[in-house]
């Protein structure tokens, strides 16, 4: 009987850990580690899930990933002022496979920008962020893979031929104190290129 209950919880387990990334169709490799003056030190990455049918801003998710890297000792929790509705904090460009710009798919949104605000990021610990402006979007779902950010809105058709990469910058504001008087972490990190695949029509 302890057999049988055991393996329903690892089922059920495996069942619910597996859905978190059903959907991940793109996931970049970790940027450069930066440090701050504080000597805190910080890396990301961004992640893509065609999230279409299940979001209702009709766009896919775009996350940020970041992690306060341990590197010996142990340190206090860092501060990051995460706004990606007003600033520029967060930019994103996507390319083809030659670098050129690819054109930004022009979008009529609905809906308030998102609002900012503090993560609290431990020693030796990752957070993920939603990156992508999810309060907004078209009322029509689009043919193809819409991806709708702070800067732009690019559609990848289902019939495109060029290989496409998303990338980014996270240049968090230093120019708000900290609520909980933690070091604010200054810095810039160049989020690598992500592949995102296109969709077969």
């Amino acid at each position: 009987m302890k057999t049988i209950a055991l393996c329903l919880l690892l089922a059920s387990l495996s069942c619910c850990l597996g859905q978190t990334d059903t959907n991940l169709i793109a996931a970049g490799d970790w940027s450069e580690a930066v440090t701050d003056r504080f000597q805190h030190t910080l890396r990301g990455r961004l992640l893509v899930y065609d999230e279409q049918s299940r979001s209702a801003a009709n766009h896919a998710r775009v996350y940020l990933e970041l992690q306060h890297v341990f590197t010996g000792g142990w340190d206090n929790p860092a501060e990051i002022y995460f706004d990606i509705g007003l600033n520029d904090d967060l930019h994103f460009d996507m390319r083809d496979s030659l670098d050129r710009p690819i054109p930004q798919y022009p979008v009529t949104i609905r809906g308030p920008a998102p609002n900012p605000c503090w993560v609290t990021l431990p020693c030796d610990s990752t957070v993920r962020l939603r990156a992508d402006t999810y309060t907004l979007g078209p009322k029509e779902k689009v043919d193809g893979l819409e991806v709708l950010v702070r800067n732009g809105c690019w559609l990848i058709r289902p019939n495109a031929t060029n290989e496409i990469f998303l990338s980014g910058s996270f240049t968090p504001s230093p120019n708000h104190p900290s609520p909980l008087k933690y070091d604010v972490w200054q810095g810039t990190l160049k989020l690598p290129k992500v592949k995102i695949p296109v969709r077969k029509p």
